[in-house]
């Protein structure tokens, strides 16, 4: 915010950092890790683990996807390093059911119905959507694996045409950097 903005005192009460960062492996799959930590910046007293220090970590959360080029996951990782209770890491192994799933339209909806309620841990679900979306940057960000405008690929699920406003295939942006896979609106009879 700018110093002419007259918004009432604030004082941090929580932090939570979600990083993702997605790695080239030498057997042409891709390791998206994302970590989850939360923190505040007062002590706090937890039930199992005692007093915590002002900005020590309260969950320290990760989850390992490495992902084919097809987008079908083949591993799944996920360890609990800090958390309120000792029992937290034992859902560790349920996350091994997204090995053989295909990240893809629909994606986010399925892992939210597989891990929903006591099925899963809130704080692991939570990073599958952005670990999706880092595949994504990370397979769009390398020439050798994505072309959008490359014929047939706006249907295969990987291209990010129809994924935002910006990038409709109708819209001025796909028609300036991508015409390949640009398709004007057709024109109302009335219009023409």
């Amino acid at each position: 915010m700018n110093s002419t903005d007259h918004s009432p005192e604030r004082r941090v009460l929580h932090v939570r950092r979600i990083t993702c960062i997605a790695y080239a492996r030498d057997d042409d799959c891709i390791d998206v890790e994302g970590t989850l930590i939360d923190t505040k910046p007062y002590g706090v007293r937890l039930p199992e683990r005692g007093e915590l220090q002002p900005d020590e970590k309260i969950h320290e959360m990760t989850l390992r996807l490495t992902i084919d080029k097809n987008m079908t996951i083949r591993d799944a990782v996920a360890l609990t390093t800090h958390s309120p209770y000792k029992i937290c890491g034992a859902i560790a192994a349920n996350y091994r059911q997204l090995i053989g799933i295909r990240i893809e339209p629909g994606f986010v909806q399925r892992i939210k119905r597989l891990f929903r309620g006591t099925a899963g841990c809130s704080h692991m679900t939570e990073l599958l959507p952005p670990i999706a979306t880092t595949m994504f940057q990370a397979l769009w960000g390398d020439s050798t694996q994505f072309d959008p405008d490359a014929p047939g690929d706006a249907g295969r699920g990987l291209s990010p045409l129809n994924g935002c406003h910006a990038l409709r295939t109708d819209g001025e942006i796909v028609r300036q950097y991508f015409p390949n896979s640009y398709r004007p609106l057709d024109k109302a009879p009335d219009e023409a």
